[in-house]
């Protein structure tokens, strides 16, 4: 089994490479001057040649090796209702999208994987930079730099946050309003403001902030499979806003995370889900 789930970790992390490289090309281009064909799927929605291009290169890639897998992608709406079946690939091929138009360089590639609903491959990475995140249930969690051929190391979230001087990363381009009384409730020291949620949860598992939480609905689970299984192959957690871990079966298709997430050592997990049930009226 260990062979097994090594095999899918190496494909799902050359798919993200390849999807990542050429999310990076047309960057480089788009700052150079370039177009990328932006368009709205919805209000406040946008998505470019980048997302597509990467879309099709993750998709294919499963594909081709794995024909009998489902797979759910943000930019296919027609898969969304695939949760159920035993292995699913959770794709967002370029968090983030509002940023890269920015060109603010805080986007990512995410390719999760379920087994009957359990998160257990994930892969993030940032194509500006070749930050590359990456866990298989039950072998860790691990980061390195694409660009400069090293070998990852294993990484451990820290577990040596300062409840009086908490470091909270917030989203730059969908701040909720309740941010602010998660922050008071915390009495959180500082904001680290990011995009993608990807990107943030990276933050913190690397110690740069001790939590991360989307207070609002909005997040879908392409959003957070990836980053599930690494933030609690690393030693933290990632749960919803109800502090119970999020379903990735939904037998009714609904993608959304209807209670947003947060993203924390487990050292001052009781006290942030505390809040967070306070932010959304459930206590």
């Amino acid at each position: 089994m260990r062979q097994d789930l090594e095999y899918l970790l190496d494909i799902a992390r050359q798919a993200a490479r390849l999807a990542a490289g050429k999310i990076n090309d047309i960057y480089q281009q788009y700052l150079s001057g370039g177009t990328v064909d932006i368009r709205e799927k919805r209000k406040d929605d946008p998505v470019t040649v980048a997302d597509m291009a990467a879309n099709q290169i993750i998709t294919q890639h499963l594909k081709n090796v794995f024909p009998r897998h489902a797979i759910l992608t943000e930019e296919e709406p027609d898969t969304w209702g695939k949760t159920g079946s035993e292995w699913v690939w959770m794709i967002d091929p370029l968090d983030g999208t509002s940023d890269f138009i920015k060109a603010n360089g805080e986007f990512v590639t995410m390719v999760g994987l379920t087994h009957c609903g359990e998160p257990t491959i994930g892969v993030v990475v940032e194509p500006a930079t070749g930050l590359e995140l990456y866990a298989c249930k039950g072998l860790g969690a691990f980061k390195g730099l694409l660009s400069q051929g090293n070998k990852p190391a294993k990484v451990t979230m820290s577990d040596a946050a300062d409840p009086k001087h908490l470091r909270i990363a917030v989203s730059r381009s969908h701040r909720d309003p309740k941010v602010d009384e998660f922050i008071q409730l915390l009495a959180v020291k500082d904001e680290i403001s990011s995009g993608s949620v990807g990107r943030k949860v990276a933050m913190v598992i690397g110690g740069e902030a001790d939590l991360y939480v989307h207070p609002a609905r909005g997040t879908k689970l392409w959003d957070t499979c990836a980053c599930d299984v690494i933030a609690s192959e690393a030693g933290g957690v990632l749960l919803s806003g109800t502090g119970e871990p999020i379903s990735y079966l939904r037998s009714s298709g609904d993608v959304e995370n209807h209670y947003g997430l947060l993203v924390c050592p487990r050292s001052i997990l009781d006290k942030v889900i505390l809040a967070s049930r306070k932010v959304w009226g459930l206590d």
